[in-house]
């Protein structure tokens, strides 16, 4: 098994520069012998790029299975010329060497990787020792998009969100919620969503972005506003095995917890619901707009407060 990601600081990403690595000096093996293999060792691999975290495959980031990566020096492209990936430290993410100072989505892509076998060792490692591959060169490999997973393409016991049991006593208040919080938005006035989303407490920021998507034609939002009569709805929990024994308990204490609400037009809205937390991240495409809404009782009273979570890049539509 690939050992867990050991993130670290920007500063500590500028400063591990990898060692030289020719090309036809490199053994080209998998993400999870590169993590086996012992520190200073030339490979050739392909993985997935995703948020400084480097995958096997689709499946490893469901799995949340992973391996750091370290890139070179802030603004220069690794080995290569503007064809090429450049690593950027600052959002510890590869951008094309051509415009390594533009603004991008952080989107997951296929590369093509030589690097160096390296270990972690500092207060910026989550675990001592965890490997990470120190890249030399990355070349994205085109045409070959990293999809989303739906229900079809794996067991259901793989599922992270998962809907919730007809008779759960946390599926009438989340409906409940969900039926004060849609017409809200449908209306697309501050006025009455606001309220829902923190009042107060919603930073201006977020409200803005809120404006925006619910008004955007581009936004999965939209398609759903429009269209109530035919409207599908899931409420989803996090699966159990996800959680904490903390977390757990305020859940079956019925104290305490969070579900997804997704909104759909299509017909068949049943095998497209996101599998996933960060598949319900409103990007344009997606065929459902979600909520997350966090519930507790305190003091004997009900209380809920609704948030409209967003990525500028994601797992791609099938």
């Amino acid at each position: 098994m690939i050992a867990p990601l050991a993130l670290l600081a920007p500063a500590a990403l500028a400063a591990a520069g990898p060692a030289s690595c020719p090309e036809d000096n490199s053994r080209t093996m998998t993400l999870a012998e590169a993590a086996a293999a012992e520190p200073g060792l030339c490979v050739r691999l392909e993985a997935i790029a995703w948020n400084g975290r480097l995958y096997v495959d689709v499946d490893a980031i469901y799995a949340g299975v992973s391996i750091a990566y370290r890139g070179d020096t802030a603004g220069r492209p690794v080995r290569g010329g503007p064809a090429r990936m450049a690593f950027d430290p600052a959002s510890r993410d590869f951008v094309d060497a051509g415009s390594s100072g533009a603004p991008r989505a952080p989107m997951p892509q296929w590369l093509r990787l030589t690097a160096q076998t390296a270990r972690c060792a500092g207060v910026q490692c989550t675990a001592d020792t965890a490997p990470v591959l120190d890249i030399v060169m990355a070349d994205r490999v085109r045409d070959r998009p990293v999809e989303r997973q739906l229900r079809a393409d794996v067991a259901s016991a793989a599922w992270k969100l998962r809907p919730l049991a007809a008779d759960s006593l946390w599926t009438a208040r989340f409906a409940a919620a969900a039926d004060a919080l849609f017409p809200a938005l449908r209306s697309r006035d501050p006025q009455q969503w606001v309220p829902m989303l923190g009042g107060r407490w919603l930073a201006t920021a977020d409200r803005a972005r809120v404006e925006r998507l619910l008004g955007a034609q581009t936004s999965p939002f939209a398609s759903a506003l429009r269209a109530p009569a035919k409207l599908q709805r899931v409420i989803l929990g996090w699966d159990a095995a996800t959680l904490d024994a903390g977390e757990r308990a305020l859940v079956d204490a019925g104290q305490e917890a969070e579900a997804i609400v997704c909104w759909s037009d299509h017909a068949d809205a049943e095998r497209l619901w996101p599998i996933a937390a960060f598949d319900a991240d409103n990007r344009p495409g997606r065929p459902y707009a979600c909520a997350r809404i966090a519930y507790s009782i305190r003091g004997g009273e009900p209380q809920w407060r609704a948030f409209i979570d967003q990525a500028a890049g994601g797992l791609a539509e099938p």
